[in-house]
């Protein structure tokens, strides 16, 4: 993060300032993004398969067909949001390119040891807004794929390095939870139960029209007078409704909408995130669809009022809808780019229109790009950081029968049975007696082998798979293998669900045939994943837990199908 506040105190419109303030409000805008102009099936994943969906979706999504910024404001939103693709494709950084544009656009650099040159990721948006080919994203982002592969063959165990942007993953987003929305939401029941007949003439007279705000306003000045009375009351629950009232009603009548802005913890004091900020902690309202548009904590319009303002004219700073004051913005005839942007990027600055046979090129070198199964996406479930976690494990796993168990001898007497799993519990629960004991161990050989036999019980006996993402979390997360009960809808790429090892492996002979999903026993709507289990989380938990009753087989139950027994 250090790298991109070097231009917070820089002059305003150099180059170092405008980098800092294009990283500051990414996070606003992957948050709009997630808000305004993606549906309920969209995964925020910064992955290559939705970028294409975003591209495929590009017409609709752009088609907004209402004269204001919308359009412009999601042209930005995608621009971020496929730099950070290309920034986790190949590494490097965001920069600021003083050549693009009128005056500089922001720019992703990547790993500067791949020799590549930056690449403005509005411009693409252009491109593609022009194009329509819907190839445009997804070729850059492979053939920054396919360079990262090549220089990896070449080295071995080197993987580009990026400065991480911050505060951005969909984890950071006020749109990924809901909590917040509850106070908005808990203020209108106040409102519907009881705050209008308390107010006075009841939902008739608050009746979100603009006489209600001269109500309220002779509601403020008859019962507070003075700001420091209002202070002292101000987070009662009458006032915060009342607050809420006044917000609700820019809502509604100001195309405005309710917004949240959770502080960063790791931001610095006096950035946009950071607990300091004037913006963070609490909700307030914001017109988020348009450039000049307004934003206000509705507490604060209630104390300008007793500062001395109406609260019309304290409403009135939020500009009125386009549509209903007039003013209308109409683009100029056959041209696709939104004129807000043209002090940005005029069309002039995009790129040049592609010929047939270029089209046709860039479709072909797609194609090849897609066919080469060394640029595939990496699988949750084929990956190779999970393919050398389980070789590993499957390597350990002779020595580990014999050190957690001496007694009972070699590995052959571990036959990953649902019954052996009473044998493991046995010896988790004698080794540790507290959750704050198998934290401190969590990297502990005993409960590497552990989670370990417990996933591969599920994957034998349940048709459960192991999952493992390609590339490790930050420091901030925990990450360990799961496995997971694939649904209904999961289509099996070789004809076998769960066994990835040979017969007899383990001194058995598993046949994995007997053991295929069946998709029809399960319900019409059972699609996604079903079961999920992290086995290393599982065993601490039922340390934790310290439930007498509780047994480690159990967790078998949670399969949709259960245990499948040996004679099948």
């Amino acid at each position: 993060m250090d790298a991109y506040l070097a231009g917070k105190d820089a002059p305003e419109g150099t180059p170092a300032h405008c980098l800092y303030i294009w990283i500051e409000s990414l996070h606003d805008r992957m948050d709009l993004m997630v808000a305004q102009f993606t549906g309920g099936d969209w995964e925020h994943d910064y992955s290559l398969d939705s970028l294409r969906q975003l591209e495929e979706d590009l017409a609709e999504l752009y088609a907004t067909g209402d004269d204001t910024d919308a359009a412009a404001l999601f042209m930005e939103c995608l621009a971020g949001y496929l730099g950070e693709v290309l920034l986790a494709e190949g590494g490097g950084r965001w920069v600021w390119d003083e050549s693009a544009g009128v005056a500089g656009l922001p720019a992703v650099e990547p790993d500067p040891v791949l020799g590549l040159e930056s690449i403005v990721p509005l411009l693409l948006v252009g491109q593609a807004v022009y194009e329509k080919t819907e190839n445009i994203f997804a070729t850059v982002a492979l053939r920054l794929r396919k360079a990262v592969t090549e220089r990896r063959s070449e080295h071995r165990g080197w993987k580009p390095e990026r400065v991480p942007t911050p505060w951005v993953r969909f984890d950071d987003l006020e749109e990924s939870g809901v909590r917040w929305k509850l106070w908005p939401n808990e203020r209108f029941h106040d409102y519907c139960t009881w705050w209008a007949d308390r107010a006075g003439g009841g939902r008739e007279r608050w009746d979100f029209g603009p006489d209600s705000l001269d109500a309220l306003e002779e509601l403020l000045r008859e019962r507070l007078q003075t700001v420091q009375a209002y202070d002292k009351v101000a987070t009662r629950r009458f006032w915060t409704v009342a607050a809420w009232y006044v917000g609700e009603y820019v809502v509604r009548r100001k195309d405005a909408y309710w917004q949240y802005r959770a502080p960063n913890p790791a931001a610095p004091p006096g950035t946009w995130y950071a607990e300091d900020s004037y913006w963070t902690g609490s909700v307030f309202v914001a017109q988020r669809l348009r450039y000049n548009g307004h934003a206000e904590h509705p507490a604060e319009m209630l104390r300008a009022v007793l500062e001395g303002e109406s609260l019309r004219a304290v409403v009135d700073r939020f500009p009125d809808p386009v549509g209903r004051s007039g003013r209308r913005r109409r683009r100029r005839s056959g041209e696709p780019w939104p004129e807000v942007l043209w002090p940005l990027a005029a069309p002039a600055h995009l790129p040049p229109p592609l010929t047939p046979q270029q089209r046709d090129e860039l479709a072909e070198e797609l194609r090849e790009l897609e066919a080469d199964p060394a640029l595939k996406d990496p699988e949750l479930h084929d990956n190779p950081r999970l393919h050398a976690w389980l070789a590993d494990r499957r390597e350990a796993f002779a020595d580990w029968a014999e050190r957690a168990d001496p007694a009972a001898g070699s590995a052959a007497a571990w036959d990953f049975s649902p019954e052996s799993l009473d044998r493991l519990e046995a010896l988790v629960r004698a080794r540790f007696a507290t959750g704050e004991e198998m934290e401190a161990a969590q990297d502990d050989w005993f409960l590497a082998g552990a989670a370990w036999y417990l996933g591969e019980v599920q994957v034998i006996h349940c048709g459960a798979r192991w999952q493992l993402n390609p590339e490790p979390y930050d420091e901030t997360r925990r990450d360990e293998p799961e496995v997971v009960e694939p649904g209904r809808d999961e289509d099996s790429e070789d004809g076998e669900e769960g066994g990835e090892y040979g017969d007899g492996e383990y001194g058995d002979d598993f046949d994995h045939d007997d053991y295929e999903y069946d998709e029809d026993e399960y319900d019409d709507d059972a699609d996604g994943y079903g079961h999920v289990c992290v086995p290393a989380e599982h065993l601490r938990d039922l340390i934790t837990r310290n439930d007498p009753g509780e047994r480690l087989r159990d967790v078998l139950d949670g399969y949709r199908r259960g245990p499948v027994s040996d004679s099948g």
